[in-house]
């Protein structure tokens, strides 16, 4: 057999194995931020989640779901309806203060100590699109310059 010949046979009984691991994961469905926390704080919002129309209609809530729980305590997730801040130059401009279903999840801040923990949600809207927030939480008693307890940022 010619290399080239090798080449696609190895190839061949590659595909098999290719199609029975399924779709590969669309970019996007996993996005990692960090959350710093002061230690004694009161409870921390991780994040709030809401479901938009463009006609401002009111949309459910995206349904969250805690896949892991931070070591030091359970996260909370509750939904209700409240009033929307939306940016005035985007396409949600004329939804500013109307109310939207939201779901929001909180953690308690750790009793004392330091050290960074882990949290991973995932946040699913009425269309069916899904998406995991893989959180990583630092707590610390005092924390750096320019971080705040609540501070949520991409990492």
């Amino acid at each position: 057999m010619s290399g080239r010949t090798l080449l696609s046979a190895g190839l061949a009984s590659l595909l098999p194995l290719l199609v029975s691991l399924g779709p590969a994961r669309a970019e996007g469905d996993t996005i990692e931020k960090r959350l710093w926390v002061a230690t004694g704080a009161k409870a921390v919002t991780v994040d709030r989640f809401r479901e938009m129309r463009e006609d401002c209609a009111l949309a459910p809530a995206p349904v969250v779901t805690v896949l892991q729980h931070p070591a030091f305590g359970k996260a909370s997730v509750k939904s209700a309806k409240a009033a929307g801040k939306t940016d005035p130059a985007g396409p949600y401009a004329a939804c500013d203060g109307k109310p939207f279903n939201w779901t929001t999840v909180t953690i308690p801040a750790p009793a004392k100590g330091q050290g960074t923990d882990k949290l991973v949600i995932q946040a699913q809207e009425s269309s069916g699109d899904t998406t995991t927030y893989d959180v990583e939480i630092v707590f610390a008693k005092k924390l750096p310059a320019g971080k705040t307890s609540g501070l949520l940022e991409d990492r």
